[in-house]
């Protein structure tokens, strides 16, 4: 299994696009090898498939979302400035809604150009957590939330408040 950081094939689409276009989490599981020329044609056959490697998918597939219905839903953070500079002004400061049925929650964060997580910290059911010398103009950040089993949701990015409008006018 890998997670891929792009959206989606070059020039095509899936169903999970209609659930990400409306701001809800969707991801795509593809095969590694797959035959693209061979992809919804009129080629793309059931005699073309490998049943033991579909029943593998297939169990795959179903692990990935028992664990995920088992986990509270993703911290909701719409309408929320969810990342500001904490009280030395070079400290992140992570805000959050609370999720129902979250016992926890975990904060993860990477270099702005790395390609995934590097950090994480496990933190009590709070809306506010502060990570003292952690640059918000350094980092990405993201946080999901854990149940009292320990069942984990999707991460949710922390995004940056909006930009507030400059008094100044520029002619």
């Amino acid at each position: 299994m890998a997670l891929m950081a792009r959206h989606d094939r070059f020039g095509r689409g899936g169903d999970h696009t209609a659930f990400n276009q409306h701001g809800l989490a969707g991801v795509r599981i593809t095969e590694a090898n797959a035959h693209s020329g061979r992809q919804h044609t009129s080629e793309d056959t059931l005699d073309g498939a490998s049943r033991p490697y579909l029943l593998k998918n297939a169990r795959v597939n179903a692990a990935i979302l028992a664990s995920l219905a088992l986990a509270p839903p993703a911290p909701d953070c719409r309408g929320l400035p969810m990342l500001g500079r904490g009280p030395s002004g070079c400290d992140a400061d992570l805000k959050r809604i609370a999720s129902p049925g979250a016992g926890g929650y975990r904060s993860y964060w990477r270099e702005a150009w790395g390609p995934a997580c590097q950090r994480e910290v496990a933190t009590a059911a709070v809306t506010q957590f502060v990570l003292p010398d952690v640059s918000i103009d350094d980092f990405v950040f993201g946080v999901a939330a854990v149940g009292a089993d320990g069942a984990e949701s999707l991460m949710t990015a922390a995004v940056n408040p909006p930009r507030a409008e400059s008094s100044v006018k520029v002619r």
